[in-house]
């Protein structure tokens, strides 16, 4: 077993759980990930995703002794490194891309591929025995399918430095560059988790996925097609039940439905 699901409501935990491999991300890591995510992509009752490892770990990055056979294989088109590479790189796509809020909880390393995950989410709670770093260089290889999503999390400047120096980060350290969103103590991990989920509970299911899309396309200044398809997108969901329900509970000083689901 490589994955561990739990479901409560409309709330997924998804556990990292290869021992041997500390949460590595092998071909069948990958494989996981993606059956997961192409199952909440399906899942319209979804409100939210919970990363987190198991063993002490969250995850040591890619499977790099794994990875060894493949180097027997001549390269070209079909060599089986860059297949395995490009399969990690469609996972982070992926992942970054998944419609409903992403929140990873970091109890133990996150290098490597695992840092590229913890940078694919939308939220990031670390514990004291969170690490993080880079080590790639080291290696004598390039991160190189985690850079797009480094960079946006941390910006260019503070990406390099992670990259280029190997450096490890403890949960502080990640809460001051904004790498990690807010500590906690091992003990208090499932209150806080709760509280936001409570928090994300509190958006409509359709709003929060449109805002995430919207939050993805957009760029600074904003390309020429923006303002219409946000007005459009504003416009379908003022007008569709989540809007009409918003408003009306806003007027009546109610919760909307949807909360408490």
């Amino acid at each position: 077993m490589t994955l561990t699901l739990e479901r409560q409501g409309p709330h997924l935990r998804a556990t990292l759980d290869d021992p041997p491999t500390r949460n590595a991300l092998s071909a069948a890591m990958v494989e996981a990930l993606h059956g997961l995510l192409a199952g909440i992509e399906a899942d319209a009752t979804l409100r939210s995703l919970t990363l987190t490892g198991a063993n002490g770990s969250f995850c040591a990055g890619a499977d790099l002794k794994g990875a060894l056979p493949a180097l027997d294989a001549p390269p070209g088109p079909d060599d089986p490194v860059r297949a395995l590479n490009r399969a990690g790189g469609q996972l982070f796509a992926r992942l970054d891309a998944c419609p409903v809020p992403v929140v990873a909880v970091v109890d133990g390393p996150a290098l490597g591929g695992g840092l590229g995950l913890v940078a694919c989410a939308d939220l990031v709670v670390a514990t004291p025995a969170a690490r993080f770093g880079l080590p790639e260089a080291g290696l004598g290889v390039p991160p190189a399918q985690i850079a797009p999503y480094l960079v946006a999390r941390l910006g260019p400047a503070r990406a390099r430095r992670l990259a280029l120096l190997g450096e490890r980060l403890d949960a502080e350290a990640g809460l001051a560059i904004g790498l990690v969103d807010m500590t906690c103590a091992p003990g208090e991990v499932e209150v806080r988790l709760a509280g936001i989920l409570a928090g994300i509970g509190r958006g409509a299911p359709g709003a929060l996925r449109t805002t995430k899309h919207l939050l993805r396309s957009a760029a600074w200044p904003p390309g020429d097609g923006f303002v219409e398809e946000a007005a459009a997108l504003f416009a379908a969901a003022l007008r569709g039940p989540e809007g009409r329900e918003g408003v009306a509970a806003f007027a009546a000083r109610r919760n909307p439905a949807w909360v408490g689901g």
